[in-house]
């Protein structure tokens, strides 16, 4: 028999081990992201990548922030490189920062490579322009010429653009009358008078300046001013009354009091400081006290002599300025013949009424003499410094010569002196005046703004209004009420002025207007009104809201780590921090795989594997800022949707089959078989020859293997049925070799 030529073969596998010849490498040279201040806590800033070709630990990388982070205002995931903020940002600290971020691999001998992130810091409105100096007090020369500067205010703050952007202004509490006396530069912040200022009128000022940003909102601060008018020696001393009557017996002894002169100076200090002197008359008869005024005699006065005198006295204060209109002293010496003319009355009282007009008739007074020749004249010699009232001389007929106030003075008391020839004679007259309604109720501002809370009962106290009225009785009795009442939401007490809610107040509103009106019971009635802004603050009465009762989301499971994918929402009805929500993951993250950003966005934080895990069930937290916070709970269901990522695997590498010489065509061989663990349709195997085989059929669905001819070793294909993309072979050994 001729020999039968026999040939084998055998698979040899080489497997390639890595080396860690390949650095990571960054998607990108530098990294920049902008981002606002006031980002809360643990914000996506941004998502840095880098890939090694090397494989295994030697293309597994770990990212960490190598410098740049002193502030600690930044994390990154060492595992993904995603950059989140760790703190609340300044950006008046710093509004840009440098990171560099390494990325490691993890072989024996690790190679690094390094990126940056630039973050420049976006400014946000929120530091309040602060003066150098919280009070100034300036000092200044009474009738400094109008523009003398004051103080040039300063005010700082450390935002950006029209958010630091600084204007000055009087604030509402500074009343307008002495607003008008200054000049305030809006920009550059210079205090200047805008007329000459009096000490005498008014001392000492207080003016309350307003420094505001150009920021949406506006935010702004307030200083006080106190201004002191230091004294000028611009006042001369001023006599009153100007004229003196005095009536002496004769040889009365030296020494003998005759009368006391005064004048007033309203300086300060030795600037109003008076010395008298007398300058014209009889001078070496009399003696007056520089200090106080007081007139005496040097020497007994002889009638027989003389019958009168009459001195001039001048006063002069310390500063030197002499009195513009010199007193004028008669003195008349008497005997027990003389006969002074007497008053029908030692002191008369009259009533009239406020705001007469000029040359009213008020009252009249009346004097006599024994001496039927002699001519009475009357005038006031004091009580009337400002000159409100007349009296004629020959009639003793008082008329009003000026405006009188009650609300300035409402009693008078004149001395009224009747001359008879060389001798005097005196009586007082009160003056009493009535009111007239001439005054409405006066609130001390026009404006007032008070604050509120949400959540305050019915009855609670809101402002205590309060008005004025210097008039008498019931023209100076005042009620109060309100003409602008918003919703009917407050009541104000008539008498009292206390103002107090009725209904519970909206934080919606942030504020309500109240026109509170003040009237005296006058006839006619006179009135007054004051604006009054009431702002509404939160209390924290409401937790938050999501928008679902639940969420489901399906996502690839090859979507990349640091991707967003999803956002939840809650909503809550407080304001301010009381209404700002934050979100967090509480359970259900089986291996960390998801992260939440506080806005509520979630991302992916390691990758997905839907043949791990295909669905995740999150608990997640919304949670206001308030101090005590109020919060609510969702559960976001995550499927994850497969992707063709595995390929199909035979149970076994290697598959022996026995199969008996010169069996019937369609005889059973043997069966392979092969797992694909991706789901659907990407999970079906279909089977194949890698080569044409004349010797076998295989079955593509089942992988049963069936002869045809004579038997010959042959290599299987299994591969997937959807896209091909993976396959595996296997070898089919006869039972005569092995390979």
């Amino acid at each position: 028999m001729k020999p039968v030529a026999r040939s084998s073969f055998a698979s040899l596998v080489i497997f390639v081990n890595d080396i860690n010849d390949h650095p990571p490498i960054f998607q990108e040279a530098v990294y920049r992201v902008d981002i606002s201040e006031d980002i809360p806590k643990g914000s996506y800033i941004k998502g840095v990548s880098a890939t090694d070709g090397d494989s295994g630990q030697n293309a597994n990388l770990r990212y960490s922030l190598v410098s740049g982070n002193s502030l600690g205002w930044f994390a990154i995931s060492e595992n993904s490189g995603l950059v989140t903020s760790a703190a609340e940002l300044d950006r008046e600290i710093a509004s840009q920062i440098v990171l560099n971020i390494s990325a490691k691999d993890q072989g024996l001998q690790p190679k690094i490579s390094y990126t940056k992130l630039i973050v420049n810091i976006n400014d946000v409105n929120d530091q309040i322009p602060t003066f150098t100096q919280s009070t100034y007090h300036i000092s200044l020369t009474e009738h400094s010429p109008a523009g003398s500067e004051l103080v040039v205010l300063s005010a700082t703050d450390s935002d950006l653009g029209a958010n630091g952007t600084v204007r000055f202004s009087f604030d509402p509490e500074t009343p307008v009358s002495i607003q008008n006396k200054f000049r305030l530069d809006a920009v550059s912040g210079r205090l200047s008078t805008a007329t000459e200022l009096d000490r005498e009128e008014e001392g000492f000022y207080l003016l309350h300046i307003k420094a505001t940003d150009a920021g949406t909102p506006p935010l702004y601060s307030i200083c006080k001013v106190n201004i002191t008018l230091q004294d000028a020696n611009d006042n001369s001393p001023v006599f009153y009354p100007v004229q003196y009557f005095a009536n002496i017996k004769e040889n009365e002894p030296s020494g003998s009091f005759v009368t006391t002169v005064t004048a007033s100076d309203p300086d300060l200090g030795r600037n109003g400081t008076v010395k008298y002197a007398i300058t014209a008359g009889d001078s070496y008869k009399f003696h007056i006290n520089s200090n106080s005024g007081r007139i005496t005699t040097l020497v007994p006065l002889d009638r027989e002599e003389k019958t009168s005198y009459q001195l001039q006295v001048t006063a002069t204060d310390g500063g030197g300025l002499r009195s513009n209109t010199q007193a004028i002293v008669t003195v008349t010496v008497v005997d027990t013949q003389d006969n002074p003319p007497v008053f029908s009355q030692k002191e008369y009282s009259f009533v009239m009424f406020e705001n007469v007009a000029v040359d009213t008739i008020i009252g009249t007074v009346s004097a006599t003499t024994v001496d039927l020749n002699t001519n009475i004249t009357y005038l006031i010699a004091s009580g009337d410094q400002r000159g409100l009232f007349a009296i004629k001389g020959s009639t003793g007929q008082i008329t009003a010569s000026g405006l009188i106030d009650r609300e300035e003075q409402a009693f008078y008391q004149l001395r009224v002196i009747a001359r008879g020839g060389e001798v005097t004679g005196e009586a007082l007259v009160n003056i009493t005046v009535k009111d007239l309604n001439d005054n409405a109720p006066h609130f001390i501002h026009n404006v007032e703004h008070v604050s509120a809370v949400e959540n305050w009962a019915t009855g609670h106290q809101i402002f205590q209004a309060k008005a004025s009225d210097p008039d008498e009785g019931t023209n100076g009795v005042v009620k109060y009420s309100l003409k602008q009442n918003p919703k009917g939401l407050f009541h104000i007490h008539e008498r009292h002025g206390l103002i107090t809610l009725t209904g519970p107040l909206e934080v919606t509103t942030s504020s309500y207007q109240v026109e509170v009106v003040a009237s005296d019971l006058g006839v006619p009635q006179r009135t007054s009104s004051l604006i009054l802004t009431i702002s509404v603050y939160d209390v924290n009465d409401n937790a938050p809201v999501f928008d679902q009762l639940s969420y489901e989301v399906t996502i690839l499971e090859s979507e990349p780590v640091n991707s967003r994918f999803f956002k939840v929402e809650a909503s809550d009805k407080d304001s301010g921090l009381n209404g700002e929500i934050v979100y967090d993951i509480v359970s259900g993250n089986t291996n960390d795989v998801f992260g939440i950003f506080p806005d509520g966005q979630f991302y992916i934080k390691a990758e997905l594997d839907r043949e791990v895990q295909d669905r995740y069930s999150l608990l997640v937290v919304a949670k206001d800022r308030a101090v005590e916070p109020l919060s609510a709970n969702v559960n976001v269901t995550i499927l994850l949707d497969d992707v063709n990522d595995n390929r199909p695997l035979f149970n076994s590498t290697n598959y022996v089959f026995h199969f008996e010489e010169e069996q019937e065509r369609g005889s059973f061989v043997g069966l392979v078989f092969a797992e694909d663990k991706d789901f659907g349709p990407n999970s079906e195997v279909r089977y194949s020859f890698e080569t044409p085989q004349p010797n076998f059929e295989l079955n593509a669905i089942s992988g049963a293997l069936t002869s045809v001819s004579d038997f010959d070793g042959s290599c299987i294909l299994c591969e997937r049925k959807s896209m091909g993309k993976y396959s595996e072979t296997c070898r089919v050994l006869d039972n005569h070799m092995h390979y």
